[in-house]
């Protein structure tokens, strides 16, 4: 299985939102019904909230299809420093926005090398820290962001009625 980790194209922007939507509906039930429809409007916008920063992708060669099909498994929005949104993080900082795995993806270290693609940006911009926040409901993710070396660092305001974190880590 071969996983290439790039900038999306402009022909894959449509698939992207789909991508997140589907990566994150096992939280649609956590949800209120008006919460889960926020939520699931920003996932689909996707392609848009990236612009203020770079839409990193995870494609795999898809063996049962023709040689010339890739399947889009994950995605991830990197921010450079002063293009992070400022209510949560420092402007001198990086961040790391709605990383989105597909389900059956998960588990084989695809969010932990959209994260490094990431940090390896970050390095390069010269950024002092890189950082991220999260919710209650991403147990895994907060695990794997613990193990790549983030570090809880506050408590932000709820939203969509749940629990969130801001983790940093500094390069």
């Amino acid at each position: 299985m071969t996983i290439e980790i790039r900038n999306i194209l402009p022909q894959e922007l449509e698939r992207v939102g789909s991508l997140a939507v589907a990566a994150y509906r096992e939280y649609a039930q956590s949800l209120s019904e008006d919460n889960w429809e926020i939520m699931r409007t920003n996932l689909s916008n996707i392609a848009e909230i990236a612009k203020v920063g770079q839409l990193i992708i995870a494609k795999q060669d898809n063996p049962d299809k023709d040689t010339e099909q890739t399947e889009l498994i994950g995605a991830v929005i990197y921010c450079p420093p002063s293009h992070s949104d400022p209510k949560i993080f420092q402007s001198e900082w990086a961040s790391i926005k709605m990383l989105s795995v597909a389900s059956q993806y998960r588990g084989q270290g695809i969010g932990a090398r959209l994260c490094l693609e990431c940090i390896d940006r970050a390095r390069q911009d010269n950024a002092e820290v890189i950082a991220l926040h999260t919710s209650e409901l991403m147990l895994a993710a907060r695990a794997m962001y613990a193990k790549l070396g983030f570090e809880l660092d506050i408590e932000l305001p709820q939203r969509l009625g749940l629990r969130y974190w801001r983790y940093v880590m500094r390069l």
